[in-house]
């Protein structure tokens, strides 16, 4: 009974966040992994190349990457149920 309401309460909360399964993964290390690897891509993609080729101690790639990094963060997730 207990599944059926947090698969309820998932199906509702998930459609209205636009939160979207992009893989399984056997543990929670491997999603965090995973998850840290597409953050990271994504937050390259969104600071935009000159930035991203600057060295990494500019304060202005810093900033960029540290502000860009919290907005994209919040939209992925790690979730996995335990046997």
């Amino acid at each position: 009974m207990r599944r059926l309401l947090v698969l309820g309460w998932v199906l509702i909360h998930a459609g209205r966040d636009g939160w979207e399964k992009l893989g399984e993964f056997h543990g929670p290390a491997t999603c965090q992994q995973v998850r840290d690897a597409d953050v990271a891509n994504d937050v390259q993609r969104e600071i935009g190349s000159v930035l991203a080729n600057q060295p990494v101690d500019n304060p202005m790639r810093q900033e960029a990457y540290a502000r860009a990094e919290r907005r994209i963060t919040s939209q992925y997730r790690c979730e996995w149920q335990a046997n």
